[in-house]
């Protein structure tokens, strides 16, 4: 398939390219390597657990965490999502989200809430997807874990974790973070000082290969107080038929997915060289021009928030269906975008957008251009007037 005529604006859901030397590396470790890691004493076993050695010290790094035996791979955010929720939660336990939360929290959630009797609270959204602080201080009382998003992955609202970092700690409140939309978006090198646990996958802000994904525990975090979600092979302590009790063997059970993590690796080097900052400000600027354009067209309405952090953007057209709009994107002018609820129905509910059934994504990521933005802009103007 010749993908040289599509304009690719659907990077909340996976970005597109991919970094550069990211298929070279997954290409390599296929070619040359192939082994699983720690399983065995020769040559490519050995070379195996070297890269993936060096993409755990990479990302601990690249979050600020000390002890690189904290990062635990998993095949995407939500595989660490529920390894967290699964393993610390217990009976009457009290969580407290935010009225905005993707499923990969919320149905986890109420599948342990009836099995654990848990109480779940949470937090007031304005429309604009400003979170009541306030309400979260008191919200917070007596709770266990708090769980969100860091940025809304239908709004690109980012939350304010600094304050809502203060209120948890305050209260003894262990943070879940779920940056599946944050981590290589934006700065993230302090991140694991205020939360507890950090959700990511590889795939998105990374800009790597799907099916690799991490739960990265604080250096502070004591690792007795959460039990492993999979249980079986490590390769280390195989005279025991019981699971290891150190890092991070503890939560790493069966086969890594290698070469997706060999490409990891290259997708963290690639965007430290580029520098977060700059990509967060590019991503900034792209949303802004996206905005701008869509001020003056008659029959579309975007969805503004209070503190946006990249280019994801809804949109829905009077008089049409946000598939009809879909398809014509794609159809027409060979746009990728995403329509629907977005496995996110509780924003849509504090949008105003879920009786659209959701809305129009346009996620612009890193490597697109102000010229791509402005195709996309003519293309909804002639939508909206057709």
């Amino acid at each position: 398939m010749d993908t040289s005529k599509i304009l690719y604006l659907d990077n909340a859901a996976t970005s597109f390219p991919k970094a550069p030397g990211v298929k070279e590396a997954v290409c390599a470790f296929m070619k040359n390597v192939g082994a699983n890691p720690g399983c065995s004493a020769h040559t490519l076993s050995i070379e195996s657990g070297r890269v993936l050695y060096q993409t755990r010290r990479g990302l601990a790094d690249f979050l600020g965490l000390e002890d690189c035996k904290k990062v635990l791979f998993t095949h995407n955010a939500t595989m660490a999502i529920n390894m967290l929720l699964q393993g610390f939660l217990h009976e009457n336990d009290i969580v407290v989200i935010t009225q905005m939360e993707h499923n990969a929290i919320m149905r986890p959630l109420n599948a342990l809430k009836e099995r654990l009797n848990l109480e779940i609270r949470q937090i007031p959204c304005k429309e604009d997807c400003e979170l009541d602080l306030n309400s979260a201080r008191e919200l917070l009382k007596s709770a266990k874990l708090l769980a969100c998003a860091h940025i809304n992955n239908v709004s690109g609202a980012m939350i304010p974790l600094q304050e809502l970092s203060a209120l948890a700690k305050q209260q003894g409140v262990a943070i879940l973070l779920d940056g599946a939309q944050s981590v290589g978006c934006v700065e993230m090198n302090t991140v694991m000082e205020q939360v507890d646990f950090l959700a990511l996958s590889a795939h998105k802000g990374l800009l790597s290969p799907m099916g690799v994904g991490a739960l990265v525990l604080s250096d502070r975090f004591c690792i007795e107080s959460l039990s492993p979600l999979v249980y079986g092979g490590t390769g280390s302590l195989s005279e025991e038929e019981i699971q290891p009790l150190f890092l991070p063997d503890r939560f790493e059970s069966g086969t890594p997915n290698m070469h997706g993590i060999a490409g990891l690796h290259a997708g963290l080097e690639w965007i430290e060289s580029k520098g977060v900052s700059e990509i967060h400000t590019h991503e900034l600027d792209l949303r802004a021009h996206l905005t701008e354009g869509l001020r003056g067209v008659r029959g579309v309405r975007f969805y503004e928030v209070a503190n946006p952090a990249n280019a994801t953007l809804s949109l829905n057209f009077e008089g049409k269906s946000i598939s009809e709009v879909g398809l014509r994107l794609d159809r027409e002018f060979g746009i990728c975008v995403r329509v629907g609820l977005h496995c996110n129905p509780a924003t849509h509910r504090i949008l105003g957008s879920f009786t659209h059934g959701g809305s129009v994504r346009i996620s612009a990521g890193v490597f697109n251009t102000h010229k791509e933005v402005g195709f996309c802009l003519e293309a909804l103007r002639v939508i909206a007037k057709s």
